[in-house]
């Protein structure tokens, strides 16, 4: 009960951002890497890794239709639970069959855990003027940043399958802190509406357009959130060193979630969203122009633009076209085009690269002219927001 009184909900809001973003640092930029250590292909990457995505596509909008029928907190507690035992396996099997399984589950947990959060978040800072999702939401930048140099430590000292450890250890950490989650976090969570007539709410022209053009920018640069430790030692980097430029990416991120909503109301939804893929292209084209580990690291400094900035703007427009009752649902749809089946389009689009002798460096330059050409899509058909519906 003391413990419960000394954390608002905002802070138990942060401190679960905090916990969740240490699980996913830890293991997902490192992830391709671990498996090409057990000698895995290109091909059979892809695969392995894109089971999450795939289950992200095909079950995170019911799991998010799910969450706002029975309540956040029930799904928060399992997901954290059951994901973080299921990261404990990849320590005692390696074939093949045995990891796709493995990733089969721990996915369909993780997947679910980000969305929640960012309704909850969401929520507060409709009901709370003290607030915004921003504000909230740094707090997973600075796990990041944290759990970045923390793991290029100790993949260095043992191997990769460390990362494994970290993300079980932050998610139980996790399952702890949501048990302080109130029951009934709102009158408006739980809604009625089926899920039928939920979709065909949301199949509306602008968010269609919207999502898809979140879907192609995820495809191009999935290679950098999947491939970046294989890339950055194709160039001589040691793992302390890509867990600095992990960590940096994190520290980055924290002026652009803190300022996001000043930053949103003076530039608006579009031209944010343009800015930040445009960004995104040229950190890819930095990427596959520069050879020294040390100057990709300097690149790394887009991050906050590139996808910091990035996501506030597909939080907060996505919010702005669904329902309240439909929130988790509207955030579900937005995690399954961009973590979903834009992150299964690139993972095999750069496993078959890969496979095909280029190097990462090469495949980045490719990519950022796909998101250039996305840009250019986006500055035509995806229409402004108001600056009021920004929270």
């Amino acid at each position: 009960m003391i413990f419960h009184r000394m954390l608002s909900q905002a802070n138990q809001l942060r401190l679960l951002y905090f916990l969740v973003l240490c699980c996913t640092a830890a293991w997902l930029p490192v992830f391709a890497d671990d498996l090409k250590a057990r000698g895995f292909s290109g091909m059979e990457i892809a695969l392995i890794i894109n089971v999450t995505p795939i289950t992200m596509f095909l079950v995170q909008p019911v799991y998010g239709f799910v969450a706002d029928r029975i309540g956040y907190r029930t799904c928060m507690l399992a997901s954290t639970m059951l994901a973080g035992i299921s990261f404990l396996l990849y320590l005692q099997w390696s074939s093949f069959v045995a990891l796709l399984l493995i990733t089969v589950c721990m996915s369909v947990f993780y997947n679910g855990i980000q969305p929640i959060l960012d309704s909850l978040t969401l929520e507060l800072a409709e009901t709370s003027p003290d607030f915004n999702y921003g504000s909230i939401r740094v707090a997973g930048a600075a796990g990041w940043a944290i759990t970045g140099i923390v793991t290029g430590y100790f993949i260095d000292q043992v191997d990769t399958r460390v990362i494994y450890l970290f993300s079980s250890g932050s998610l139980i950490i996790a399952f702890f802190i949501a048990l302080l989650i109130p029951k009934r976090p709102s009158r408006k969570q739980e809604t009625q509406v089926s899920l039928v007539k939920s979709l065909r709410y949301l199949n509306d022209r602008t968010l269609v357009c919207f999502l898809f053009s979140v879907l192609l920018i995820s495809a191009a640069v999935t290679t950098i959130w999947n491939f970046y430790s294989i890339y950055m030692k194709e160039n001589g980097a040691s793992a302390s060193l890509v867990g600095v430029g992990l960590s940096l990416q994190g520290l980055f991120e924290i002026p652009f979630f803190f300022f996001s909503v000043p930053i949103l109301q003076r530039l608006g939804i579009k031209p944010a969203l343009l800015l930040c893929a445009a960004a995104s292209a040229l950190r890819m084209f930095l990427y596959s122009v520069v050879s020294v580990p040390e100057w990709a690291v300097a690149v790394d400094a887009l991050h906050g633009l590139s996808w910091s900035l990035f996501w506030v703007v597909c939080v907060e427009y996505t919010n702005a076209l669904v329902k309240p009752e439909l929130r988790a649902t509207g955030q579900s749809l937005l995690y399954a085009s961009y973590f979903g089946i834009g992150a299964i389009l690139g993972n095999f689009w750069t496993g078959y690269l890969y496979d095909m002798h280029l190097r990462i460096s090469s495949i980045f330059f490719i990519n950022a002219i796909i998101v250039a050409v996305v840009c250019v899509f986006m500055a035509i058909f995806i229409k402004p927001a108001s600056r009021s519906q920004i929270v």
